[in-house]
């Protein structure tokens, strides 16, 4: 909820204890940008991000969407009433799904600063597939109540093989307790060691 990454930068919360800084660039393996949006810290909520761009909410400040311009991203400034885009949206950098309630103008707007195809699609009766799939470079995690028909799709949008799974002792919005790219992740601390042998699996690290 709180931080986002890419394989090049990881956004964290303007108010990140070091600690927290210094972990990221080490699981992570790049640097870390502190930022807020809306002058919130639930970045991860609020923002969908890849490698070539940035989906910001109606309450991003101007001085807020500089910031994401200075990382070297395409950035759209959505108008969407439904703004965790976070929450609506799971990307790669080959591909995505979206929230199917999310007005098609909207979506286009989006998949042009993504500079990928987003699938309306909901996973396990749940629109905001963007808290139920962790969608990585090399594979994604999605929702344990995932049919196999939603795996399939969610696989062919992303355009890499995945699997369902939990985070946090059980829970299966799966991308509200990791944050991850190609070179490494950091789970919650609830996060068990079959779930977190689970999310290696999955987003391709083993």
């Amino acid at each position: 909820m709180f931080v986002l990454a890419n394989d090049k930068v990881t956004i964290a919360p303007s108010d990140s204890m070091d600690k927290l800084v210094e972990c990221l660039k080490e699981r992570l393996k790049n640097d870390v940008v502190k930022v807020s949006v809306g002058e919130s810290n639930l970045l991860g909520l609020y923002v969908a991000m890849n490698s070539t761009g940035a989906v910001l909410p109606n309450i991003a400040t101007e001085k807020e969407i500089a910031a994401f311009k200075a990382l070297g991203l395409n950035v759209y400034h959505s108008k969407e009433k439904s703004n965790a885009h976070g929450n609506n949206i799971a990307v790669n950098d080959s591909g995505g799904i979206i929230n199917p309630h999310i007005n098609e103008h909207e979506r286009k707007r989006m998949e042009d600063v993504l500079g990928v195809e987003l699938v309306p699609i909901s996973i396990a009766d749940y629109v905001t597939v963007g808290s139920c799939c962790l969608a990585g470079n090399k594979g994604f995690l999605l929702h344990f109540a995932a049919s196999d028909d939603e795996l399939k799709t969610v696989a062919h949008a992303l355009k890499v093989n995945g699997e369902r799974g939990t985070v946090n002792m059980g829970t299966g919005f799966v991308a509200l307790g990791v944050i991850g790219n190609r070179l490494g992740y950091c789970a919650g601390e609830a996060t068990s060691a079959h779930e977190m042998g689970r999310v290696e699996t999955a987003l391709g690290y083993i």
